[in-house]
Order: C-alpha cells, then sequence, then structure tokens
C-alpha cells in the first residue's frame, strides 16, 4: 500500500488551519499523514494542532523564522516515503481525495497527479465580491493522461495559465521518487514560488502523468493568501510584502520581481533550467508572449510594477519594447477582445454544467472544512436549483468586461 503524505506549511494562520486539517482527517485511507511545519507562528497554532488530537498529524517547528519556500523545503525533509502534497493552511481536501487518487495511481501506473481544483473564496477575503465563492466543478469530467513535455511547452508559451495543467506537488500527488529526482545537493526548491518551480521540476521528470478534471484538492482565498495579497486590486499588500521581505533567494538572471503570473511562472523555470540545463535544454521561454500577456493580465493594483518591470525585462530579453509599448497603448476594447476570446470559445461549446456558488453563506458554510464538504455532496447529488451555471459565470466576465449590465442569468 503507498503512503500518501500531505504537509501544510503555515505561519500564523491557527484562523483557517483548523477547518484545513479538517478535510484533511476525514481521509480514511490507512497509510496517510499529515505534516503541519509551523514556521515559528506568534499565533495558537500549537494549540489548534494538539486539539484535534490525531496520531496521523506530525506537528514540526521550524525553530526560526524562515522564508516561506525555507519553510516548504523543511518540511519536505520529513516526508520519506509515497506520494507528497503540499496544501497552504486556508486550502483543503475533499472528503474522498487519497481513495480517489490512489485508484487513480493504481490504474494508470503514474507517479503524479494533478486536478482541476476546486476553489473557496474564505468569507473575510477583502474582495467582497468574491468573497463566500465556491467554485466547485469542472466543466469536463474523467481522467487524462498527459504527456509532460507538452505541457511544459503550453506553460511556457503561455498557452494555459500559470502552473496549473502541470503535475503539481502544490495541491497536487507526486511520488518521492521524482522529488528526489529533482533535489541536487541537497536541496529541492530553488525559487521566491515553490509552487510553480515544483510543477515544472515534476515534470521534467516525468514522461507521463494524470490529471483529473474531477477536483480532489479545494484552493482557498482568504485574508492571509499570499497571492491574493500581492495581486487583487481590493487587498492589502502585507503579506505580499512581508513575503518579499523574508525571501532569502536571488529572482533569475534578467527577470524583474512583479506581479503578474506569467512573469513569476517564466521565472520559475528558469531557476529550475539554471540547476538542470540538459534536462531543460527542449524548452523555450517565449519572452515576447510572457510580457505581453503579462501587460494584458495587469490591473489597477499591479499595473505600475508590471509596467515598470515589462520595460526593463523587454531590454534583458531583447523583446521588441516598440512592440509592447504599442500593446500597452492599444485601446481598451482591443485589450479586452482578447482576453475574452478563450471565454467565448468555452461558452459557445461547453455545455450548461453548475461550475460555482455565489453566496455559499445561505448554506451555511463559513470555511474550507464546510465548502469541501458541501461541493461533495453536491457533486454526488446533482442538486442544482438556484445555483450559477457556466454560461451565467462566463456572460457575466464578459458584462464585466466591456461595462455592460443587464439582467443576472440563474
Amino acid at each position: 500500500m503507498e503512503k500518501y503524505t500531505v504537509i501544510v506549511p503555515t505561519r500564523d494562520r491557527a484562523e483557517t488551519l483548523e477547518a484545513t486539517l479538517r478535510t484533511c482527517l476525514r481521509q480514511n485511507y490507512e497509510n496517510f499523514e499529515v505534516i503541519v511545519s509551523d514556521n515559528c507562528s506568534d499565533d495558537n497554532t500549537h494549540d489548534v494542532v494538539r486539539s484535534l488530537n490525531d496520531p496521523r498529524i506530525r506537528y514540526l517547528n521550524t525553530g526560526r523564522r524562515l522564508s516561506m519556500t525555507g519553510n516548504f523545503e523543511f518540511a519536505l525533509h520529513h516526508a520519506d516515503d509515497g506520494f507528497v502534497m503540499f496544501i497552504g493552511s486556508d486550502d483543503g481536501l475533499m472528503p474522498d481525495a487519497v481513495n480517489y487518487v490512489d485508484s487513480i495511481v493504481k490504474e494508470f501506473n503514474v507517479e503524479a497527479v494533478s486536478c482541476h481544483q476546486a476553489t473557496y473564496v474564505w468569507p473575510d477575503f477583502p474582495d467582497k465580491h468574491l468573497a463566500g465563492r465556491l467554485i466547485f466543478e469542472s466543466l469536463r469530467s474523467g481522467v487524462e493522461i498527459r504527456k509532460s513535455s507538452d505541457w511544459i511547452k503550453k506553460a511556457l508559451s503561455f498557452e494555459s495559465h500559470y502552473c496549473f495543467d502541470l503535475p503539481n506537488l502544490y495541491c497536487g500527488f507526486v511520488h518521492r521518487r521524482v522529488i528526489d529526482k529533482a533535489t541536487k545537493d541537497g536541496i529541492y526548491f530553488r525559487s521566491i514560488t515553490p509552487d510553480a518551480y515544483s510543477a515544472y521540476a515534476s515534470a521534467i521528470f516525468l514522461n507521463r502523468y494524470a490529471y483529473s478534471f474531477r477536483p480532489f484538492s479545494i484552493a482557498g482565498a482568504s485574508v492571509k493568501s499570499n497571492g491574493a495579497s500581492g495581486l487583487n486590486p481590493k487587498s492589502d499588500m502585507s503579506e505580499a510584502e512581508r513575503f518579499l521581505k523574508e525571501n532569502d533567494l536571488p529572482f533569475a538572471s534578467g527577470f524583474v520581481n512583479c506581479p503578474s503570473y506569467e512573469v513569476i511562472s517564466a521565472e520559475a523555470f528558469s531557476k529550475l533550467a539554471e540547476t538542470f540545463p540538459s534536462e531543460c535544454s527542449d524548452f523555450k521561454i517565449d519572452y515576447n508572449k510572457m510580457l505581453e500577456m503579462a501587460l494584458l493580465t495587469r490591473n489597477s493594483k499591479t499595473s505600475h510594477d508590471v509596467v515598470s518591470g515589462v520595460a526593463v525585462m523587454a531590454r534583458n530579453f531583447s523583446v521588441d519594447i516598440e512592440s509592447l509599448t504599442n500593446n500597452l497603448q492599444s485601446p481598451k476594447s482591443r485589450l479586452k477582445i482578447k482576453r475574452v476570446l478563450p471565454v467565448l470559445k468555452t461558452l459557445l461549446l461547453e455545455s450548461d454544467k453548475i461550475v460555482e456558488v455565489e453566496n455559499t453563506g445561505q448554506f451555511g458554510i463559513r470555511n474550507i472544512d464546510d465548502a469541501a464538504l458541501f461541493a461533495h455532496s453536491l457533486r454526488l447529488s446533482r442538486e442544482r436549483n438556484g445555483l450559477v451555471t457556466s454560461r451565467a459565470r462566463y456572460w457575466r466576465l464578459i458584462r464585466q468586461l466591456f461595462g455592460l449590465h443587464g439582467h443576472k442569468t440563474q
């Protein structure tokens, strides 16, 4: 029987950690462990773990404050066998996650399993338009066996979003054998962004992996989420600023650290290529597309840093700055059309499936554990009354992009 380990790196998030751990403890797979790696929290994190009183939880303390990547590295050294997953201390697992993943491993004989994640926005999230939202069902179902090289190329040409389609160690399971191949001189994580780095690190040492369109993990976004702090226009910058201040890894040569998924993803691969040049030699970053997409996806909060960063990186990577400037000065309608085309394609081609609940509070959902249980039971029951359909969701996005107002479709 394979062992499955879920690692939860945390610091000062006791208010969300308990619910995260409860999603893990709902697993009934026999050979299962949860490692909580406490980065010297000042709150009652240890008390929360102790109160759960479950032998499947192993509590670790770093002993001194580390960077986020440092905490990931510290925790990884304590997972010695089998399949490993990292989740944040506001994320969670679906109730049947480990058994489901193990069934995929057995059926397809794979060393990594990723999924189309569910997403839950905690009630304390600063953007109240998003707070309490749950997206829990893929537009597709089943399992796809993917060729790693194909999806690395898609990620580096920015045909897929961030690292979400790769064999993820963050919110996906990867076998320790693969992790060991990507470890050099006792170090695995070498980028400021451990989720993107580990996705590429898994992919270059795997020929194939399984991708489940049914979610088995659920990503949480809370007031202390690093990504939300840096990227969401209505979040304050305190978490992002602390993350950057404590970082002890240099950014890859030529890159400017700016709040852009495209730049962050490419930088992580570049750091991997520095360590494993022969394994990465067949893959190239499309720098022009990277910078263009960074400009297209910036928002009011990130715009200044992205624009200034793009100007520097265009020189560093020999990208035509005039072309990028023209894109920057293009009429907003052109930019919006480029952003909305993939949405229109999905709207026209995909079936009308439930993917989102806007106000989870009406169902008594207050945390990630409630959300995981609700999504799981709703998926089984196929109850659809009063929930937002995929078509309604995409039409809403189109209206927002073009500033249109109209009747809300249910």
